[in-house]
């Protein structure tokens, strides 16, 4: 593994402002091929970092789809985060912090630092962009920004653009935020955990039973407790302001048609126990894409772990992903 600090100079965004030496945090698994053939970007969903074999490990590492071995990985953390790239925990012009000063972002503006960050480690071309949520926007993104240097990009719980549903529930945790940054972002991960899993996971895990701990509580409140305990000790909650704004910002439909050439394959995944990615909205995304003359297909991932369970079921997961490999 090598990480280091990629400077990738100074960044106009969508918003219209300017960010002056940009930042990306690059962690490499294995050797890139010369052509890219075995490069794998791998962009990471809200909370991750540039080191996907930590988050990642039933898909990326030894004996996974994406082994080291084979496989040259790429993980960036995204522009905005809090693991090494710049954002809200970076310091601005005048010695402090940007915290809430942070520009707005979208999901374009973290795309294009990426790929800034991939032509100064010399990597022209990847042969698989692939991502989950915010992970999977990123890489429909870069295959629409750049299609001559993506040969599959792969978006699991993740469509073409942002609901209604997930822009109210992030507006939700960026009020929680706003009203006390530490308080708020347990609260903020307490709500999202809610929509990343099924009712049914919850019922079958917890149902009415008292925690597990023995406090004064359901075990169903001692897991958000738990959740909360783990966001609050990892997670800068300006930073988880500015990705979940991106994430709202997230619209592609209509406006790319396949370019003269050749034009990456697309590859929709949707999780049957999703609410918040809906797989019958990922799937409706894959036949909007493949209408307008793209390869794009949809492929289904059956779980009730909700949207986590590109998480929670790396062996079901792979099922589908290593075919894709071959």
């Amino acid at each position: 593994m090598l990480e280091q600090t990629v400077t990738i100079g100074d960044l106009v965004l969508d918003c219209g402002e300017t960010l002056p030496a940009v930042e990306q945090r690059v962690t490499i698994y294995g050797q890139p091929a010369k052509d890219g053939t075995n490069v794998v970007f791998v962009a990471h969903a809200l909370t991750g970092s540039s080191r996907v074999a930590d988050w990642w490990p039933g898909i990326v590492g030894d004996g996974a789809p994406f082994d080291a071995n084979r496989w040259c990985i790429v993980g960036i953390n995204a522009l905005g985060g809090c693991y090494g790239s710049t954002g809200p925990t970076s310091l601005a012009s005048d010695g402090l912090p940007y915290g809430e000063r942070f520009p707005r972002l979208s999901v374009a503006d973290l795309v294009r630092a990426a790929t800034r960050a991939l032509d100064a480690i010399g990597i022209d071309r990847v042969a698989f962009a692939i991502g989950a949520s915010l992970g999977g926007m990123q890489a429909l993104q870069l295959a629409l920004d750049a299609p001559r240097r993506v040969g599959t990009a792969v978006m699991i719980g993740a469509h073409d653009h942002q609901s209604a549903m997930a822009i109210a529930l992030n507006s939700v945790q960026r009020d929680a935020l706003a009203i006390d940054p530490v308080r708020g972002l347990r609260l903020a991960r307490k709500i999202a955990m809610l929509s990343y899993k099924s009712d049914d996971l919850l019922r079958a895990r917890h149902d009415r039973r008292p925690d597990r701990r023995g406090q004064p509580r359901f075990d169903v409140e001692g897991y958000l407790e738990y959740q909360a305990d783990l966001i609050e000790n990892r997670m800068d909650p300006a930073t988880y302001a500015a990705l979940t704004h991106a994430m709202d910002s997230f619209d592609v439909r209509d406006l790319y048609s396949p370019r003269d050439g050749p034009s990456p394959k697309l590859i929709f995944v949707g999780i049957t126990s999703d609410w918040l990615f809906r797989a019958r909205d990922v799937k409706e995304a894959a036949r909007r894409f493949a209408l307008r003359g793209f390869s794009a297909r949809y492929l289904e991932l059956n779980s009730e772990h909700g949207h986590d369970a590109f998480l929670a079921e790396p062996h079901a997961l792979r099922a589908l992903l290593e075919p894709l490999t071959i």
